[in-house]
This record gives C-alpha cells, sequence and structure tokens, in this order.
C-alpha cells in the first residue's frame, strides 16, 4: 500500500449485540487511535440502509464494513460514487451467505481493500489485515495497540466460530450480548487487558439471569416437526441469548434444526444440531437473511403475525368463557 493520510473513519459493524461485531470495531478504531473514529452497529436487515445514510467530508476518510454485508445494488452504488469523491472503502468479512455472492452486482465496489474469507472470525480477519498495513505513521506502534488486545480478538473468533477451546469466550460473548453494541465498544475500547471492566463483570450477571429466563420461555414455547429424512426441526421462542438458548434446546436432540423467534429484536435465528448437515446460510440466504453453515438468521414478518394471531384466538376464547353468564 502507498503512504495514506486517513481522515474520518467510519466502521460499520454487525450489531447489535454480536462479540464479533463489536471486537472488529474495536479492532480497527485501536488501531486508529488518535483519528475521529465512528462506529455504527447494524442488524443484517439493516445493513442497507446505515451503509447508505453514510456520509464523508472528504478525501482521505476511511469507511470500514467488518462481520457484515449487504443486499442492494443501490448500496454499492452509493460506495462508488463515495469511493470517487475520495473515501477509502474496505470490507471485512467471514460469513458464508456473503462469500457465496461475491460475484454478485451488489458487490461491485472499487474496494481499496478486503479480506473475505471463512477461516477466522471477522475480528481475527481484521488483525490479520491491519497488522500489514504499512501506510501511517508510527505504525509499529498501531500494530502494538492491537497485540495488547489479541486475547479479546481470539476470545472472539472462539466464540463467534463455535470453536470454543477458551473457557472464557462464552462469558465474554454473553457480557457484550447483555451490555449491547456501543457500551461494549466503549468498554473494550479501553482495555489494556484481558480483563472485564466492572460494567462487563456487571453485564455478565446480568446476562446469566435473562438468559436463563429466555430458556424458560423457550422451553414453554418450544415445537417439534418433522422435515423428511430424519431432519427435525423445533421452533420456539426467546428473548435474546439465541446461541445459547439454541444450544440448550438441542442438546439431547440429533439431526435437529432450531428456529428461534428473538422476542426483543423480531429476527429469527437458526441454529443446529452438532450431527446436522443442514447448510443454514442457505436457508437464511433465500429468505433474506444471512450467515453460517451452522448459525443463521432473517426476519419474516409472518411469524410475528402468527404469534399475534394466536395469541388473539387464545386470549380472545378465555374472555369469552370468562365473560359467559355460567361464569359470573
Amino acid at each position: 500500500m502507498g503512504k495514506h493520510a486517513a481522515g474520518k473513519i467510519q466502521i460499520v459493524s454487525h450489531g447489535p449485540s454480536c462479540f464479533d461485531g463489536v471486537v472488529a470495531a474495536v479492532t480497527v478504531a485501536r488501531f486508529y487511535q488518535g483519528f475521529n473514529v465512528i462506529p455504527l452497529f447494524a442488524a443484517n436487515q439493516d445493513a442497507d440502509q446505515v451503509i447508505e445514510e453514510l456520509r464523508i467530508a472528504g478525501p482521505g476518510d476511511e469507511i470500514w464494513i467488518t462481520d457484515l454485508s449487504w443486499n442492494q445494488r443501490a448500496t454499492a452504488e452509493h460506495l462508488r460514487r463515495l469511493g470517487e469523491a475520495g473515501a477509502r472503502v474496505f470490507w471485512i468479512d467471514h460469513h458464508r451467505s456473503a462469500l457465496r455472492r461475491l460475484g454478485s452486482p451488489e458487490f461491485d465496489v472499487p474496494f481499496s481493500g478486503k479480506l473475505l474469507t471463512e477461516e477466522f472470525s471477522a475480528s481475527r480477519l481484521a488483525y490479520n489485515f491491519l497488522t500489514e498495513r504499512n501506510d501511517l505513521p508510527d505504525i509499529e506502534h498501531r500494530r502494538a495497540a492491537l497485540r495488547t488486545f489479541f486475547a479479546v480478538i481470539d476470545m472472539a473468533d472462539d466464540h463467534d466460530r463455535w470453536v470454543h477451546r477458551i473457557p472464557e469466550s462464552p462469558d465474554w460473548a454473553l457480557a457484550v450480548q447483555t451490555l449491547g453494541s456501543i457500551e461494549s465498544y466503549r468498554e473494550l475500547l479501553q482495555l489494556n487487558e484481558p480483563k472485564m471492566t466492572p460494567a462487563l463483570t456487571q453485564a455478565l450477571e446480568s446476562g446469566r439471569r435473562a438468559m436463563r429466563q429466555s430458556m424458560d420461555l423457550a422451553d414453554s414455547t418450544a415445537r417439534e416437526r418433522a422435515l423428511g429424512d430424519g431432519l427435525k426441526l423445533v421452533t420456539a421462542c426467546c428473548f435474546g441469548y439465541s446461541s445459547e438458548v439454541a444450544a440448550h434446546i438441542y442438546s439431547n436432540r440429533v439431526n435437529t434444526i432450531v428456529a428461534l423467534l428473538d422476542m426483543r429484536s423480531g429476527g429469527v435465528s437458526l441454529r443446529r444440531s452438532a450431527d446436522c448437515t443442514a447448510d443454514l446460510s442457505k436457508i437464511a440466504s433465500a429468505l433474506g437473511g444471512g450467515g453460517h453453515a451452522a448459525a443463521s438468521g432473517f426476519v419474516i414478518e409472518k411469524a410475528k403475525s402468527a404469534l399475534a394471531a394466536e395469541l388473539s384466538e387464545v386470549v380472545g376464547e378465555s374472555i369469552l368463557r370468562a365473560l359467559s353468564p355460567g361464569t359470573r
């Protein structure tokens, strides 16, 4: 890369409470310490809108899109216009649903740099990419800032790819999920060692309680049906913590897809048991979402309206019985 002086740095990363998405954003921000860094977090279904709202102050600005992709050609056109105005656009992602569409028109953007592979999570890919940069002043100092943060990056990679070789990674993911993207970003940005801040520790304890409640909700609403060829589907409602809740549901099942309607976000999360080979990213992509082979998500309005219709039926019948003369 040639020498380049960056201006404003805008980071659009996966949210609203994704451990890997937050750590990827913090990784970029730590590298660019001293610059005007603006983090933004978007769910998959909001990515196009958030990216299309980006504006630059002038040549030298950089835009980083991490752990996230988009769906519309208009988004690519907007990114092209920003590039023509002097912005440098970078893209780091590892989701199979995005990699499968790399040749699509919506990704026809003159990127200044990109790293797209399933080998690591987005935060680890961002680390690998940035440590190879050589076009900023005091580059060794910037690389050192990333090395002091690598233990957290390693935990995000461990948890997001469901490797689980690091015992602490689920707790960090739970703390970030509970605290939320922006607050977690601020907490992680100030770390000098892989030790939770008081805010993250408090979020972890709160998250443990909330996760248990979400599991109880899922247990009470779970329904199982056969999909054919031995494959089963379990649907349930949850209130956040979809990965942990899904693991709880499929722990005693085989060849099972778990579909969770998150009452907090309105999205549907797909997970699969360890022995299941169904590519969930294909299912999610067909429904307007995306993700990985073993963990994906999408939004389907009919799911929420179906719940409302059933609630109306059940509650309505109960109220009618309560109002009937025989019950007064």
